[in-house]
C-alpha cells in the first residue's frame, strides 16, 4: 500500500523545553479525548494535563479530532517534541492520483518548449536573478530571449508596464514567465515594501488582449506552499512551482505538465510543440549531466558563513536600529542564499527567523534574535 505523510514542522513555542522533558506523555496525551494542555505550567508536571468535564466548553478535543479522522483515512497522527523543533505527522493510506499524470500523445521524457519562447523572470534576490536565467536556459531557452528583473525598486515597479509593452511588441511570441511571490523593494522613504509576484502578474494579464494573454504562460515561484497561497496564485496566474533546489535533467518534466495543462495537446500550441523538430543543444546537454540546477549557481557553506559573520559585526556595535536598512539588505541576501541550498527542515526554520526580525523594535530583542539565528545557520553551513 501507498501512504501519504504530511510533515508540519513548527518552530519551538513557549514552555517548549517542558513538553521535550514529558517525553511521550505528552506527545501521547496530545490525541485524548477531553484532554488540553494548559498554557500555565506547574511545578508538579503531571499537573498540566486537567481533565475536562463534559460540560466545559474550553477546547481540549482537537488532537482527539483529528486522530479520529486519521483512523477512519486508516492513517494516525503524531507529535514530536524535538528540541529544535515540534513536528506533527499526519500518515494516511493513499495512492498516486492517476489523473495528474500526463495521458498525452507528448511523453514527458520528449518534452519540449517551442523553439522562439521567450523567458522573462523577475526575483529580488541577486543570486535567485541568476538560478531563473539558468532555469529558462536548462528548459531550453536561448540565452538572448532571456530576461530577467528585480535588482532594484525601479525594475519591480516597472515589470508590469515592461511586460506589457514586450508582448504588445512581440505579438504572436509565446512568453513563459516566471515571478518569485515576495518581492522586497525599498521606496523612496526607505521603508521596506513588500510586492507580490502573483499581483503583478494579475495586472498583466488584465492589461492583455485575449490573444496576447493566450501567448503567456506565467507561473509563480515560492516557498510558500500552502494549499490557500497555492490557490492564490493559480487563481492569478497559470500555475505555481516551489522555490526548491531542481535537477537540472528534470527541469523540463517539471514544467510539461503545467504547460500542457495550459495548452492542451490539441491546441494549436501543441501541435506546434509535437511536430517541432527543436532540440536541446549540446550545451544544454552537457549541463544535464550536473547533478542539480542549484549546483551551477548555488552559494557555498564558506560564502553563507562570510555573510553571517558580516552581519554579525554590525549586530556587535550594538546599535541596530539605527542601522536596520544596512542590516535587513545584508539578512535579504542571506535568505537568497540559505534558499539555494538543499532545503530541509533547517534551512526553512531559518528563513522564517529571518522574517520575524521584521516583527522585533528594540535593539535587545533584534540582538537577542541574531544571537540564536547565527549560530543555527552556522551549524547548518557546517554539516552542508
Amino acid at each position: 500500500h501507498n501512504t501519504l505523510e504530511i510533515n508540519v514542522i513548527n518552530m519551538p513555542g513557549q514552555y517548549h523545553d517542558r513538553l521535550v522533558a514529558m517525553g511521550p506523555k505528552a506527545e501521547e496525551r496530545v490525541f485524548f479525548k477531553g484532554y488540553q494542555i494548559h498554557d500555565r505550567f506547574m511545578n508538579d508536571m503531571d499537573s498540566i494535563l486537567t481533565k475536562k468535564t463534559e460540560s466545559t466548553q474550553l477546547p481540549g478535543d482537537g488532537g482527539w479530532v483529528m486522530q479520529k479522522m486519521a483512523r477512519m483515512m486508516k492513517g494516525e497522527c503524531k507529535i514530536k517534541f524535538l528540541e529544535s523543533k515540534t513536528v506533527f505527522t499526519l500518515s494516511i493510506s493513499a495512492k498516486p492520483y492517476e489523473s495528474e499524470k500526463i495521458r498525452t500523445p507528448t511523453d514527458v521524457k520528449t518534452f519540449r518548449l517551442p523553439p522562439e519562447i521567450w523567458g522573462i523572470g523577475i526575483d529580488d534576490s541577486r543570486i535567485q536573478q541568476k538560478l531563473l536565467a539558468k532555469f529558462f536556459e536548462f528548459a531550453g531557452i536561448s540565452s538572448e530571449k532571456i530576461k530577467v528583473f528585480g535588482k532594484d525598486s525601479e525594475e519591480i515597479m516597472g515589470f508590469v508596464d515592461f511586460v506589457v509593452n514586450f508582448m504588445n511588441e512581440h505579438m504572436g511570441s509565446q512568453i513563459l514567465l516566471i515571478a518569485d511571490e515576495n518581492l522586497e523593494m525599498t521606496d523612496g522613504a526607505s521603508n521596506h515594501i513588500t510586492v507580490s509576484g502573483s499581483a503583478l502578474v494579475e495586472s498583466i494579464r488584465s492589461r492583455l488582449l485575449p490573444e496576447q494573454e493566450r501567448d503567456l504562460i506565467a507561473l509563480i515561484r515560492s516557498a510558500n506552499d500552502s494549499a490557500s497561497d497555492v490557490a492564490v496564485y493559480r487563481a492569478r496566474a497559470h500555475g505555481f512551482l516551489p522555490k526548491a533546489p531542481i535537477k537540472k535533467a528534470n527541469v523540463l518534466e517539471t514544467l510539461a505538465p503545467l504547460w500542457l495543462a495550459r495548452y492542451p495537446p490539441r491546441s494549436e500550441f501543441a501541435d506546434d510543440m509535437s511536430q517541432s523538430r527543436f532540440t536541446r543543444s549540446d550545451s544544454l546537454s552537457s549541463l544535464e549531466s550536473s547533478a542539480s540546477l542549484n549546483e551551477a549557481i548555488a552559494a557555498t557553506p564558506v560564502e553563507v558563513i562570510q555573510m553571517v559573520d558580516l552581519i554579525d559585526a554590525i549586530f556587535r556595535a550594538g546599535d541596530v536600529v539605527s542601522n536596520w536598512d544596512a542590516v535587513w539588505e545584508k539578512m535579504h541576501a542571506l535568505k537568497g542564499d540559505l534558499l539555494t541550498l538543499q532545503v530541509g527542515s533547517k534551512v526553512i526554520a531559518a528563513v522564517g527567523m529571518i522574517n520575524s526580525f521584521r516583527e522585533l523594535h528594540t535593539n535587545e530583542e533584534l540582538i537577542d534574535r541574531w544571537n540564536i539565528l547565527r549560530d543555527r545557520i552556522k551549524s547548518l553551513a557546517s554539516s552542508t
